[in-house]
């Protein structure tokens, strides 16, 4: 029993992550709850599809080269090679230059011809939102780089700092009395201005973060091959999920999108301590025992069974909490309808739950499988939730959710039994 619910003892900085998260999710909170009060479901829903188009910029920079280097990286500065984990981190910075370049240019293109930004390309604010998602995550990018000499106490309070400056620069654009198109992009700069000080501060603990953009083209290379099926797996998963969202609101209208949306985001903002232990301490401590199953199995094994016990007790008492704390979080408007409460508890327990060990996949380089996995089940909760929407109503676009999350969970599992069990 003490063995099934033992932590590996190599889980570095453990207390910093937390202790960040705790702060990034009380932020995450007070932005959404602060959203639902002054502009109610619709002003949830346009914040949501914010963050959906954030996202579609920053998944190639973020999700795959960030991940790249630091899989890289890791492996080379934890065996002494400081030189080629330098070049790893010059290699990423020209890379991210390149690929801001071309979104930028690609999003004008796009802007030019279709209403497919709308309504952000309003009033002329799409620039400004391009320049600002470009500066978030090149300053995410570089709080990522002191993950690579395990400085995880340093990349904690990095990520704390960003979700801290959207607050101040909602609020501050909020007194004012600013638009909510100008208070979103007061949430995305104030992330920026606070991150951008606080990697400077913290810059004089890591000097080998100052790289100058390299092509060295075996690096490069590396880099790219990883990236490439990464960041094409999310980019897939990111542009179908907005537009997804464009049908539904036109659909279901912005009230009812707005319900779903938040439900959504409350489940991410619950899943931030996973990924918090998955991306900055899983992450790099697998990637440096990626060619050792023995060691793979020590580290993960006993992190996913406790997982499954911890996710269960706290999403056990979430589906009960849900309809007394979402008036605390939201607003009274978000809990008139409370059918779907069972259908979403059960879709985050699965989708929680591989959050804690996919970072396993990409520690052993298994991108291809990686990417028509989390391809399949794109495709497949748009189709379900399509199919479910036109024959049950609103509470379809939840049970979709569920099957695609049970399904994931389950070929995961089975895949990586051996090192998991």
């Amino acid at each position: 029993m003490k063995r099934f619910f033992s932590l590996p003892k190599n889980l570095p900085n453990l207390g910093a992550s937390l202790t960040s998260v705790g702060f990034r999710a009380a932020f995450a909170l007070a932005v959404s709850k602060w959203i639902a009060v002054g502009f109610g479901p619709a002003g949830t829903a346009l914040f949501g599809q914010l963050m959906n188009l954030y996202s579609s910029f920053s998944c190639i920079p973020i999700d795959g080269l960030s991940r790249a280097m630091v899989k890289d990286g890791a492996r080379f500065a934890q065996a002494g090679k400081e030189e080629q984990a330098a070049e790893v981190v010059a290699g990423s910075y020209g890379l991210l230059v390149l690929i801001f370049g071309l979104q930028w240019v690609i999003a004008l293109f796009i802007a030019l011809f279709t209403n497919w930004f709308a309504p952000f390309q309003s009033d002329g604010f799409l620039p400004w939102f391009l320049l600002g998602f470009g500066l978030l995550s090149s300053v995410y990018f570089g709080s990522n780089v002191f993950l690579i000499w395990k400085k995880t106490k340093i990349q904690s309070f990095l990520a704390a700092g960003l979700s801290f400056g959207g607050l101040l620069g909602y609020g501050i654009a909020f007194f004012y009395g600013t638009a909510f198109q100008g208070c979103l992009l007061a949430y995305v700069l104030g992330q920026v201005t606070i991150a951008l000080i606080s990697i400077l501060y913290f810059s004089k603990a890591l000097p080998q973060i100052w790289q100058v953009p390299k092509w060295k083209m075996p690096v490069v290379r590396n880099l790219l091959r990883f990236t490439f099926g990464l960041s094409l797996t999310f980019l897939i998963n990111q542009i179908s999920n907005y537009a997804f969202v464009h049908w539904a609101l036109d659909a279901m209208g912005t009230q009812k999108v707005g319900l779903w949306m938040a439900m959504n985001r409350l489940a991410d903002v619950f899943c931030i301590p996973i990924l918090a232990i998955a991306n900055a301490i899983l992450l790099p401590l697998l990637s440096s025992h990626a060619d050792k199953p023995g060691e793979l199995h020590q580290i993960i094994s006993p992190t996913f069974k406790l997982s499954l016990f911890g996710l269960g007790i706290g999403l056990a008492a979430l589906f009960w909490l849900y309809p007394y704390i979402l008036p605390i979080l939201y607003s009274a408007e978000f809990v008139a309808d409370t059918s779907w409460i069972g259908w979403q508890v059960g879709g985050d327990f699965f989708k929680s739950s591989t959050y804690v060990f996919a970072v396993l996949v990409l520690a052993m380089g298994h991108i291809r499988f990686y990417f028509w996995l989390e391809t399949g089940s794109t495709l497949l909760v748009f189709a379900l939730s399509w199919a479910f929407y036109g024959k049950l109503g609103y509470i379809g676009l939840f049970i979709a959710h569920f099957i695609r999350f049970l399904l994931y969970w389950i070929i995961l599992v089975w895949r990586y039994r051996k090192i998991l069990i």
